[in-house]
Order: structure tokens, then C-alpha cells, then sequence
């Protein structure tokens, strides 16, 4: 509630000096007024005195241009608030004076209710929490036992309903008498003239002479009395609804604590077999897709977790987006799992897998077999596709064959205006090959045989390869993906790589001066490729795992955050980029050594992946051995389809010096 109020109290002179007098009294005390209103001592023990102690000013009448004297002293007792204040003798208006006379009597204490409880048996508030705005010297109202309502110092009906409040000014004679009720209200000034503010006035100094009045006593003590009843009556209540209340939460917490010992019992069986699964996973990762080893290290745990792990695989298993039968694409991923199943078993879509996958999809393999094995082949295609980075820089090319001739046309050199009545050819390659001739190129892409094989015992259970399938071919995935980024990078086989066909730049790393990689170096190598580093979008710069942190050293080299999410969106394995062009870090770089590569800059369009045909998987027997030979096999290759030239390399590396 943001509105101002006013408690006004009596004080006493208690002495004077040379400059000025000294005045005490309770600002409030936590007695009920008539209203069923009272001031908890606590309410001012919240910090909502900070404000008011940093410049504890005394004002007149409320009035911000005259300040009289300064607070020397607050304290909250159990009582409740006990001020003390020196007026200044030279304040205006002989206030001093009118102070030590007795004239002025009376103190108004502005403060902001900022939390409070209803008392429904009392109709008032019981503040817990108030701030103290300022304080004034005021003169006291002829008649102490006034009365208001609140309702006048609110906007609308509504406002004061939610509020339920009514303030009333009692005198309380030293305990002696009660002076008669009489409507009295008074508003106080406020700095800025707009906020609302009520006056409550209660008189805590002594009267000299008071004159008893019976049967005004009488009424205080009967309306003393039956607050005290509603007091206790109201704590009774709250005490039977407490108690009521912890056997609830006492009950709610026993099935919470019950609820919590089987949810660990759960959590503890799935996160051993989470454990284990990932145990497997890094085996398979370590040992390069090595199956034959990996399940027999973990044979005995995998067959006794099997349950367990195959309710995990069902519960991950989303068929949301599936309502619609018939549609291969909708179930890739299954039909792949029931490949390789039926691959490893040597049962081929007879498995239970495979015959449950076919029932769910409404998907008959006999009658859509080509279709299938297209569809498992591009699964298997797109796994592997996660795990490359470099590679999905440069273009794929589909071929039919090992080898396909590519006609290309190179760069042509300048034609020339006419300058007589016949002009002499011109049209030349660029640079020139023969005078006056432009003659055309081509190139050989070259598709080679990639193979990674896996042995498998005889007796590994089908359940266990279901439920390990997603790693099986993540395996796959894995090893297939960094051969072909080997490939591209370092050259494997027939297969020449980016660091065979790229010119070595002007500029090295030495290794023995610790030489750091940075963007300007970058920059160096691209300023050699000529004509081929003229866009930014047609270069990538390829940096190993260490010459990344080194960059991440240079301040004008962008991270991701810089560049915008557009551009990894583009460039997948993006990290980051240097003068417009992405930055793609990979783990296959050698070996830091003099003569190896640390970094490459590249134009991605004078490089192709020619690719014959999708990834296929086949499985052999071994009699003699009992065991299965599991082999995953694709071709592709890597082409320069430009050869480079002095002033025009489509690739600059940049290499280790000792």
C-alpha cells in the first residue's frame, strides 16, 4: 500500500539547554486502538527506519520548509517506538518556546504500511512492517476522542473493501479517563501536495488534570476486554488450524519420503545401467567400432541388464509422428536397426525385430525391398554424415563407376576490343596455353573402396544386439566418418588430401619459439590463394585442436557468438570465423612435427567428393573360428578439379618449422 499515514503522539519537554529543547515520547505503542487496529514493536525492526535515520529532520506542521530540530534518538521497545528530538531555539515561529510552555505538545509520525495482517475478529489490521517517512511538531486537536473513516482516503469502494480498516483517535489519560467521541479528521501535507495521507491520533503524555468520566472508563474496559476476547479466540482458531495443518504436511511428506525411497530405487537401477551402456558406448568409440571384443568384455553384464536395458530403449521410442502407415521414411530409423540385426544374425528380416517393425509400419519387406534397402542405406548414410566435418565443406558428386571423366572449363583470359578492320582470335585460357586457342580440361574423379570390418561371436543374444544396435552404428558411424576426414586432410591410399595438393605458405609456426596461430596468419595464407581467396564464402580455414585454442588468444578472431548462428547454420562444424570466412576445427591432424600442417586455407568449390553408390553392410561366417565377419563398406574419393598456380593456389597450408 503506497499511501501515507500519520500517527499523531504527545511528548514531553524534559530539559533545555543553550540551543535548543530536548523532547521524548512513543511514536507508537502496540496497544489496539478503538478500531481494532495495533503496530507491532517488531513492524519497525525491518529497515524501515534506514531511510528516515539518515537525515532524522523535525518539521513543523508537516511543512518541508521548516525544519525546527533534528531526532537524537530512536528505539523500539517492547512497547513500541520511543523517540527523543531536540528543537532548535531558533526555530521559527518561537516553537522552542511554545514547547517549553506546553503549548505544542504532540508529535506526527508519517509512515508507509508495508505489510500487514487482517483481523477478522477485530475488523482492523495488525501491522507487521512499516516505513518512517518524517516527523512533525504539531498542535494537538481540541477534541482527543475524534473519530474518521478510512474509506475517505481511498479511490473507490473496492479499494477500501480489500483493505477492511477503520483508524480512530483514542486519548488515553495515563490510564485515568477517556474524553468524549467527536468527529475530528485532519490531513497531512505531503512534499509533493498529490499523495493521500490520514492522521491517527493517540496521546501518550500525562494531563494534569484530568476529569474522570465512568462511564467512558467503564466503555474502555469493556472494549478492552472483549478485544482480548477476540485475541484469544483468534489464536485458539489459528493454533487448531496450525496443528491441522502440520498433520496434513506431516501426511504429505511421509508420501513424499515414501514416493522418493522408490523413485531411488528406481533411479538406482537405471543409472547402473545408463552407466554401463555408456561404459560400452566409449569401448566401442575407443576400440574403433572392435565389436568382438567390446561384447565379450561386457557379455555376462549386458545379458543380465538386458531387461532393463530394453524397457529404456522402449520408453525413449516416440511414435508421435507416425500416424500415417506406409511411409518408409517415418520408420528409416527402425529399418536400419532391423538391417544390421538381421545382418549380424545372418536371419535377415526373419528376426522378431524385424517382423514387429514391419507389423507396427503396415510396411511388407518382400513387396518394398528396394525401396527399404534404399532408405537403411540412406540412415546409415546420414550417421555417418553426423560424424564429418571437413567433408561437408566441399560438394558430393554421384559417379557410376571407379573412375568418370568430368569436363570442367578453366578461367578465360580477357577479350579485346577491335582496333582495326579484322581482329585475330583471342579467346585464351587463363593463363595462356596456346595463342589464340582456349582449350578445355578435364578431370578423373576417382571413387576407392572405404571398408571397416568387425568380428562377433556366435553366441552374443539377439536381445542384447537390439538393445545395443544404436551404438553398434554409431560405432560404424564413427569410424567410417574419420577415415573420410583423414582422407580429405592428410591423403589415405590413392586418395591425395588437402595436404598434397596445398601450397605451403610463406609463413610457418616454429615450433621451438612456442609460435602461435593467429587470424592475421590466417589472413596470410589467404591473400596467397590470388584470385581463389577473393570471397570470404568461398574460403574455410581448416585448424587443428591446438591452433583453435590459439585463436581463441586473438582478439580479431570471431567466435559464434559474434558471427551469429547464420553461419554455423551453413557450414556445419563451424566455431567460428576470421574476415567472413568460417573456421572449422578437426581432430585428425597429425602430430605437431616439423613439416606437418597446422592449418589450411582452402576455396571450398575447386574440391569434390565423388561418391559411388550408398554404405552397404554384409556379413560373412567362419566355421572354423564360430564367429561372424561384419563389414560396412562405400566409395568415394577426394579431386582437385583446378590445379594451382604461382599467384592463384585454390589451397595455401600452413606448416610446423623446428
Amino acid at each position: 500500500m503506497e499511501k501515507i499515514f500519520n500517527l499523531t503522539s504527545t511528548f514531553k519537554a524534559l530539559d533545555e539547554d543553550d540551543s535548543g529543547v530536548n523532547i521524548t515520547g512513543y511514536a507508537s505503542t502496540k496497544d489496539f486502538d478503538r478500531a481494532g487496529d495495533t503496530i507491532m514493536p517488531e513492524a519497525w525492526t525491518k529497515g524501515g527506519l534506514n531511510n528516515f535515520e539518515k537525515n532524522p529532520i523535525i518539521l513543523f506542521n508537516h511543512n518541508y520548509d521548516k525544519p525546527i530540530g533534528r531526532a537524537t534518538g530512536l528505539k523500539v521497545t517492547e512497547n513500541g517506538l520511543e523517540m527523543k528530538a531536540k528543537i532548535s531555539k531558533s526555530a521559527p515561529e518561537n516553537v522552542a518556546t511554545l514547547v517549553k510552555e506546553g503549548i505544542l505538545g504532540a508529535f506526527s509520525v508519517g509512515f508507509r504500511i508495508k505489510d500487514a495482517d487482517y483481523l477478522e475478529e477485530t475488523d482492523g489490521l495488525k501491522i507487521k512492517d512499516a516505513e518512517l517517512f518524517e516527523v512533525s511538531v504539531v498542535s494537538v486537536p481540541c477534541n482527543q476522542a475524534a473519530t474518521f473513516s478510512l474509506a475517505k482516503s481511498f479511490d473507490s469502494e473496492a479499494e477500501y473493501e480489500d483493505f477492511k480498516k477503520t483508524f480512530k483517535n483514542s486519548v488515553d489519560l495515563a490510564g485515568q479517563s477517556l474524553a468524549k467521541d467527536e468527529d475530528s479528521f485532519e490531513a497531512s501535507d505531503t512534499p509533493d501536495g498529490t499523495e493521500k495521507s490520514v492522521q491517527k491520533e493517540m496521546t501518550m503524555s500525562e494531563v494534569q488534570t484530568p476529569e474522570i468520566d465512568l462511564e467512558a472508563f467503564a466503555k474502555k474496559v469493556a472494549d478492552e476486554t472483549a478485544a482480548k476476547i477476540a485475541i484469544r479466540q483468534a489464536e485458539e482458531k489459528a493454533a487448531a488450524e496450525a496443528e491441522a495443518k502440520a498433520a496434513e504436511e506431516a501426511e504429505v511428506a511421509k508420501a513424499a519420503q515414501e514416493e522418493e525411497v522408490k523413485q531411488s530405487i528406481r533411479t538406482g537401477i537405471e543409472s547402473g545401467t545408463e552407466r554401463l551402456l555408456a561404459d560400452v558406448q566409449k569401448e566401442l568409440n575407443d576400440r574403433n567400432a572392435d565389436m568382438e571384443e567390446t561384447l565379450a568384455q561386457y557379455k555376462k553384464e549386458l545379458e543380465e541388464k538386458s531387461d532393463e536395458i530394453s524397457k529404456m530403449r522402449e520408453s525413449k521410442r516416440v511414435f508421435a509422428d507416425r500416424s500415417e502407415k506406409s511411409d518408409i521414411s517415418k520408420w528409416g530409423q527402425d529399418f536400419m536397426a532391423a538391417h544390421m540385426l538381421g545382418v549380424m544374425t545372418r536371419k535377415g528380416w526373419e528376426t522378431d525385430f524385424a517382423r514387429d517393425i514391419q507389423e507396427k509400419a503396415g510396411i511388407n519387406y518382400a513387396a518394398n525391398a528396394a525401396d527399404i534397402d534404399q532408405e537403411v542405406s540412406s540412415q546409415i548414410e546420414k550417421e555417418i554424415m553426423h560424424e564429418l566435418k571437413v567433408a561437408r565443406l566441399f560438394r558430393e558428386i554421384p559417379v557410376n563407376g571407379g573412375a568418370t571423366v568430368l569436363p570442367i572449363q578453366t578461367d578465360a583470359g580477357k577479350a579485346a576490343f577491335q582496333t582495326g578492320a579484322a581482329t585475330s582470335g583471342n579467346l585464351e585460357n587463363r593463363p595462356q596455353v596456346t595463342a589464340n586457342q582456349y582449350n578445355a580440361k578435364q578431370v578423373t574423379l576417382n571413387a576407392y573402396r572405404l571398408i571397416s570390418s568387425t568380428f562377433m561371436d556366435n553366441d552374443v543374444d539377439e536381445q542384447v544386439l537390439i538393445n545395443l544396435m544404436p551404438m553398434l552404428v554409431e560405432s560404424v558411424a564413427r569410424a567410417h566418418g574419420r577415415a573420410v576426414e583423414d582422407a580429405i586432410l592428410n591423403g589415405a591410399g590413392s586418395i591425395t588430401g588437402l595436404d598434397g595438393y596445398a601450397a605451403a605458405s610463406s609463413t610457418t609456426l616454429d615450433i621451438s619459439d612456442a609460435d602461435r596461430l593467429t587470424a592475421a596468419t590466417l589472413l596470410g595464407a589467404r591473400e596467397q590463394m590470388g584470385k581463389y581467396g577473393l570471397m570470404p564464402s568461398d574460403v574455410a580455414y581448416i585448424v587443428s585442436q591446438n591452433s583453435y585454442f590459439d585463436l581463441l588468444n586473438d582478439a580479431n578472431f570471431q567466435t559464434l557468438d559474434e558471427v551469429g548462428s547464420d553461419l554455423a547454420a551453413r557450414v556445419v562444424g563451424t566455431i567460428g570465423a576470421v574476415y567472413g570466412s568460417p573456421v572449422i576445427v578437426s581432430e585428425e591432424f597429425p602430430a605437431e612435427a616439423a613439416g606437418a600442417p597446422a592449418a589450411f586455407a582452402v576455396n571450398t568449390r575447386n574440391y569434390v567428393v565423388p561418391r559411388l553408390r550408398g554404405v552397404s553392410v554384409e556379413q560373412d561366417y567362419e566355421v572354423m573360428n564360430q564367429r561372424r565377419v561384419l563389414v560396412a563398406s562405400q566409395s568415394l574419393g577426394f579431386e582437385e578439379i583446378i590445379a594451382g598456380a604461382s599467384g592463384a593456389e585454390p589451397s595455401v597450408k600452413i606448416d610446423f618449422v623446428a
